[in-house]
């Protein structure tokens, strides 16, 4: 009796089908780069997530320092900016841009510039209008501290570019707590 056809790999050809030696590296090969791209990627966004805490932390620092005292100067506001670039520690505070502004807002809730400073530079022109939304504004003259903080954050690992040119930007509003308005002395 004869049996049905069949067809025979050669030997070397049959061997190299049935090994079973290499197939974990094959598949590190394959999985590894989806893997550090996961990892990467984790670290890349809990760093992002971390600096965006910080930014938030230093508006909200900077404004209540300022919200909290009667009269303000050069040698205070830069030490609440001083104070506020250890907040982003391990951050770079280069990148860090702070502005204190305060605003006159009369009964009718039109804004203008009182005094505005900057870690960077000057601040916000005096006497110049300023918006104020209407939840701000009440039927009597006040007062408002504007804190606004803008950080420029250059990932670790830029995937290329994909990242590039990521700013952070946050702004608190406070009224002056122990007076009327905070009264810039020179």
């Amino acid at each position: 009796m004869r049996r049905g056809f069949r067809f025979r790999l050669p030997r070397r050809l049959h061997d190299f089908v049935r090994q079973r030696e290499g197939v974990g590296a094959v598949e590190f090969a394959l999985i590894a780069p989806f893997a550090l791209l996961l990892y990467f990627g984790w670290f890349e966004g809990t760093q992002a997530f971390q600096m965006v805490q910080k930014v938030d932390s230093t508006a909200e620092t900077i404004g209540n320092l300022v919200a909290r005292t009667r009269t303000m100067n050069d040698v205070a506001i830069t030490n609440i900016f001083d104070i506020s670039t250890a907040i982003m520690t391990p951050f770079p505070s280069d990148k860090l841009k702070m502005t204190i502004t305060t605003v006159a807002v009369d009964a009718d809730g039109k804004g203008v510039v009182d005094w505005s400073k900057s870690n960077t530079g000057a601040g916000l022109t005096p006497d110049q209008p300023h918006p104020v939304p209407e939840e701000l504004f009440f039927d009597t003259k006040t007062y408002l501290i504007i804190a606004d903080v803008a950080y420029d954050y250059d990932p670790l690992f830029g995937f290329a570019g994909w990242f590039d040119g990521i700013t952070v930007k946050k702004s608190y509003t406070f009224r002056p707590r122990l007076s009327k308005e905070i009264v810039w002395e020179n």
